[in-house]
């Protein structure tokens, strides 16, 4: 998508909106096996905006199939159509088909591909499945009538509405060197359409480079016709900017200066009250919401990451530090309470509720259960669970791998479930919910599940495991699944048996700092838990030491610290440290084995131990000292870093310290599987 083209942006996100309502009403209409009246207009109403917008945009591959569809539910919502589950199959099927070829069109834009695509098949097949769902011959089609180039309305329709609305030919001279001509004289046809029957203008392509130059020589000039108040009309062209001249004056619908497409034709056979329903324009209520540019909020945040870190160099300068000033404590005070106000503010910008990206897995579970003849119905649990738009955008498609998955590959045909004593209907969960600073969103299926003993046999034989049985537990037996090229297909299907999937699964929820792990019970099904960070961006710490090293461990993580007694750590039988707090007993894991470091302290009794919780586990880290609290904005490690230590685990970012020193951030979830 070209950055300076902002006309095309907001064509392209508005589409991206409408389409994924579409979606989302139709599967639950399909679910329903009937339009409920309130689905039907939704319907109606997003075909008629994309159909505007379309045309508007000169897009008249999208606008034509558009109308076809608005012609097709303009009769459902007549009730002159069947009703019966036969027909209603065939409306969802052709909406879906649409819905996808709008997607690829979009995409393309999107990609600076121009959006050529052929739908006239396609607009036959609606057309024609209109006669069919009519269920009577004498029920005439409607004829196929120029289209407006600006509102998308056919000229015929907009005729009929009002054959004696007034008509007036527009002419705006901009200033000169005023620049964007084209977006100036946009800005005025996107003011004066809602008051407007039909409007047409020169140059017709305003997203035309060359539109600027032809507007320059010979001035803007639109054909209308309206039924309002010509005064409100010039009020609207007296309020444009960079306005040198204008003028209004009225046609008479015989003027040769009016465009042929223009002229009344007087229509008999169409009901005006429908036609007026379709040609008058929906005036938009009044706006609470702005739509921003993703670019402009990653600029804000790390805007915003520079400005914690510069508070921090500031306050936490160890050459103030030592004064003890206290005005200047007091300022400091004020101030971080300010940042952290902005921060919460910059960082709600950001968050997005996972809706979004669930609500597209119906259409997932829809086709491919179709496609494999499974009976799968999906629920969805926690949607209104926010997470950072980063995130969610590389969320997405590895969601949308493990639903497909798991209907393929989890749950059974509808035979072989009624013989296991199971429901015909397979089901899938899909769940979010909020833990501390994570997100961990939960896949459950109560299908097949998964057998150790095939996975291991699997990976031996693609030489991915050399390790015997007997020493491979059921939980490494399951991440088997996510080794590269692993796969238990015996043939290649259209969603699974490639052996390529499941890593790049995993490959992408570590590049947000997330894990992927999954449990299963053969015969009952199998549970895949993603955990992934509320945020990319900050996070509240606790600075520790060991040795010469500084880490950052998150708040919410930690539980408690102490300091031990040597005489409170024992040995399991494997020969763990272990050490017995209120009656329960806790791994010991020393912080300096870990990273291979040189601590200041071994014995237990001169350091210092953390209590560190998750939800699967807890255990207490020993370290030489706690520093204090740290706000901290996360950065990436150094590529070199990343490059030469790929093996290494447990360490999620780095960030600047108020000396301007680094400090390592401890990605606890990496460190407990590690």
């Amino acid at each position: 998508m070209r950055e300076q083209d902002p006309m095309l942006e907001v064509f392209i996100f508005e589409t991206q909106q409408l389409l994924e309502s579409l979606e989302e009403t139709l599967l639950q209409s399909e679910k329903e096996k009937a339009f409920a009246d309130e689905h039907i207009n939704e319907i109606f109403r997003v075909m008629h905006t994309i159909k505007g917008s379309a045309s508007m945009m000169s897009f008249d591959n999208l606008s034509k199939l558009a109308h076809a569809l608005e012609d097709l539910f303009d009769k459902i919502r007549e009730g002159k159509t069947r009703t019966d589950a036969e027909a209603l199959d065939g409306v969802f099927e052709l909406v879906l088909a649409a819905s996808d070829n709008f997607k690829i069109e979009i995409d393309k834009l999107s990609a600076g591909i121009p959006a050529d695509g052929d739908f006239s098949d396609l607009n036959d097949k609606i057309h024609a499945y209109l006669d069919v769902i009519m269920g009577a011959a004498e029920v005439q089609p409607e004829s196929n009538a120029a289209e407006d180039p600006i509102l998308g309305f056919s000229a015929d329709d907009m005729d009929a509405a009002d054959p004696n609305a007034p008509f007036y030919k527009i002419r705006l001279v901009f200033e000169a060197e005023c620049q964007m001509e084209n977006m100036r004289a946009f800005g005025v046809v996107n003011t004066i359409t809602p008051l407007c029957l039909k409007v047409i203008h020169e140059p017709a392509d305003l997203n035309d480079d060359a539109a600027s130059d032809a507007i320059v020589r010979n001035g803007f000039v639109m054909y209308v016709q309206s039924v309002e108040n010509p005064e409100v009309l010039r009020k609207i062209l007296d309020d444009v900017m960079f306005l040198q001249s204008s003028s209004l004056i009225p046609l008479t619908p015989d003027s040769e200066e009016l465009p042929a497409s223009m002229r009344p034709k007087v229509r008999e056979d169409r009901e005006e009250k429908a036609v007026v329903e379709r040609a008058t324009p929906e005036i938009a209520a009044k706006q609470n919401f702005i739509s921003v540019n993703v670019n402009k909020l990653d600029k804000l945040m790390n805007l915003m990451g520079e400005i914690v870190t510069t508070e921090s160099m500031v306050t936490k300068n160890p050459e103030v530090a030592n004064l003890h000033i206290d005005s200047f404590e007091r300022s400091s005070q004020e101030l971080r309470k300010l940042i952290n106000e902005l921060q919460d503010i910059v960082m709600s910008i950001r968050m997005l509720p996972v809706s979004n990206s669930f609500q597209k897995m119906h259409r997932i579970v829809r086709d491919v259960s179709k496609k494999v003849g499974k009976e799968v119905e999906l629920i969805l649990i926690g949607e209104e669970t926010e997470v950072d738009k980063n995130i969610i955008d590389t969320l997405s498609d590895p969601l949308m791998h493990l639903i497909r998955n798991a209907v393929d590959h989890g749950i059974e045909t509808p035979d072989v479930r009624a013989r296991s004593g199971k429901s015909t209907t397979g089901r899938i969960t899909l769940e979010a919910r909020n833990t501390g600073g994570d997100v961990v969103i939960l896949i459950t299926d109560d299908g097949q599940g998964l057998n150790r003993d095939v996975l291991i046999r699997k990976a031996t034989e693609k030489g991915l495991n050399s390790r015997p049985d007997h020493e491979i537990t059921d939980k490494e037996a399951y991440q088997m699944i996510f080794l590269p090229g692993f796969s238990t297909n015996t043939e290649v299907t259209e969603y699974s048996g490639r052996g390529v999937g499941m890593d790049v699964v995993k490959r992408n929820i570590d590049k947000v700092g997330g894990s992927i792990s999954l449990d299963s019970t053969p015969g009952e099904g199998m549970s895949v838990q993603i955990r992934i960070p509320l945020t990319l961006a900050i996070i509240d710490g606790m600075k520790l030491r060991v040795g010469k090293l500084v880490f950052i461990v998150p708040m919410l993580s930690i539980q408690e610290s102490f300091k031990p007694n040597d005489g409170d750590v024992f040995l399991d039988p494997d020969g763990s440290e272990m050490i017995m707090i209120r009656g329960e007993c806790y791994p010991v894991l020393r912080l300096y084995r870990i990273f291979d470091i040189y601590p200041d302290y071994e014995t237990l009794d001169d350091g210092i131990l953390i209590m560190i919780t998750t939800d699967t586990s807890s255990f207490c880290l020993f370290v030489d000292e706690l520093i204090g609290e740290q706000q901290a904005v996360i950065k990436p490690l150094p590529e070199y870093i990343q490059k030469h230590n790929t093996g290494m685990h447990g360490l999620g970012g780095c960030a600047v310290l108020g000396d301007g020193s680094i400090s390592l951030i401890i990605d606890i979830n990496s460190l407990v599987a590690e």
